[in-house]
């Protein structure tokens, strides 16, 4: 089900168990609201000092794991008003689907920062990289956190690395995040993105930008 009625929320557009259009670029551009999200997080990360090919790396990811939808649950019956149902649940949720919900859900509620909110949930990617936390080597033993956050690799190549290094997902489907990765570098640009591009690739625009993937495993 795409989103019908978006709300603003800390410069986030969410919508409770709502996918944003589509995972995959090479099928549907994305909606509005996912470009505004995916332009507020490369304004937020580029300014804690990671590179546009990070950025884009971990965006392509994203755009599988929870369309860039910060109120995303894996178990849809779930909603902000029951938080013992949250913190029980083993399912993922936000918008890297933290596994289970209570790793992201009590942090934010320890920290006393509303749980529901984008920004919080980009505060914690920060904490967890400054605290070396869900970050794994097992799968991906190239790039530690530092090493992902400051590359100038090609954007297919870090979606490879964020996805098996942070998310582990149970079914990767690595063509799309290849993809996404390589169609958010060359267009997702923060702040300095002109009014022209937004036009063309609004939700119910007939321009479709294909996207070859460079599906290249390290």
């Amino acid at each position: 089900m795409a989103s019908s009625n978006p709300i603003l929320l800390d410069d986030f557009w969410c919508e409770l168990n709502v996918y944003f259009s589509s995972t995959d670029v090479r099928i549907l551009d994305p909606e509005q609201c996912q470009i505004d999200n995916m332009n507020h997080m490369h304004d937020f990360f580029r300014g804690q000092g990671w590179t546009h090919n990070s950025i884009s790396g971990m965006l392509g990811n994203l755009m599988v794991e929870s369309t860039v939808n910060p109120w995303l649950f894996q178990n849809h019956s779930l909603d902000w008003n029951n938080p013992s149902a949250i913190l029980t649940d083993n399912g993922g949720m936000g918008l890297t689907q933290w596994t289970p919900c209570r790793k992201y859900y009590q942090w934010a509620l320890d920290e006393n920062l509303p749980p529901e909110s984008g920004q919080t949930m980009l505060d914690r990617i920060v904490y967890e990289y400054q605290n070396n936390l869900q970050w794994s080597l097992e799968n991906y033993g190239r790039h530690t956190w530092d090493d992902f956050i400051h590359s100038t690799e090609t954007p297919d190549i870090l979606a490879d690395v964020w996805c098996w290094a942070y998310e582990r997902p149970g079914s990767p489907d690595m063509q799309q995040r290849y993809a996404n990765a390589e169609w958010c570098f060359d267009n997702i640009k923060g702040g300095h993105l002109k009014p022209i591009f937004l036009m063309l690739f609004g939700k119910n625009n007939s321009l479709r930008k294909v996207v070859k993937p460079r599906c290249q495993k390290i």
